[in-house]
């Protein structure tokens, strides 16, 4: 097989994006397609960009003859993102304090912090190249994990989240859209 270097891919920009809670818009069908207004931005994301991951428990069954491994059955599924946020916007504050009171004031914001709820809304991850582009929708996304927010003399302060994917009506937890000729009819 030869080897082709125009077809790697370096997503060294990008977006993430977010609706309100409680809010359904109409989700993306392919890459090329400005988003529905609904998507905000959560805005500038550290250097470490998005990491994405997968995890699914496999059950090994063996048999009695030679010990030998026969199978290995899927189980549990898990599908995550994490991303550091470094900006302070209406919202990233929404999505860090879900079921928190957030009133706007003339000075800013203000916070009264309750423990986080259930907040599920819908996501988008957008990673280009040049004029090569993939842009992941979670129709059903929820910030599982939040990391330590760090206020330290050499470092930006950052939010760190973990988005964890959940199954659709469809029983999808992300689809994809790639823009790249190379992939194209």
């Amino acid at each position: 097989m030869a080897v082709d270097i125009d077809q790697i891919r370096a997503y060294t920009d990008g977006g993430v994006y977010v609706t309100d809670y409680g809010v359904t818009v109409t989700a993306p069908t392919d890459a090329g397609s400005a988003l529905n207004a609904g998507f905000k931005a959560v805005g500038a994301i550290s250097e470490d960009g998005v990491t994405e991951s997968s995890s699914q428990d496999r059950t090994d069954v063996f048999i009695w003859q030679g010990a030998t491994l026969v199978r290995r059955i899927p189980g549990q599924f898990s599908k995550t993102w994490t991303v550091a946020v470094a900006e302070v916007n209406a919202v990233t504050v929404s999505a860090h304090f879900p079921g928190s009171t957030i009133t706007q004031t003339v000075e800013g914001l203000s916070i009264a912090e309750k423990p986080p709820t259930t907040d599920i809304r819908q996501w988008v991850i957008e990673g280009l190249d040049g004029v090569n582009k993939e842009r992941i929708y979670i129709p059903k996304g929820e910030i599982t994990e939040r990391g330590d927010v760090v206020w330290s003399s050499g470092e930006i302060t950052v939010r760190e989240w973990t988005l964890s994917g959940y199954v659709d009506e469809q029983g999808v937890v992300a689809y994809r859209f790639i823009v790249d000729d190379a992939l194209a009819l």
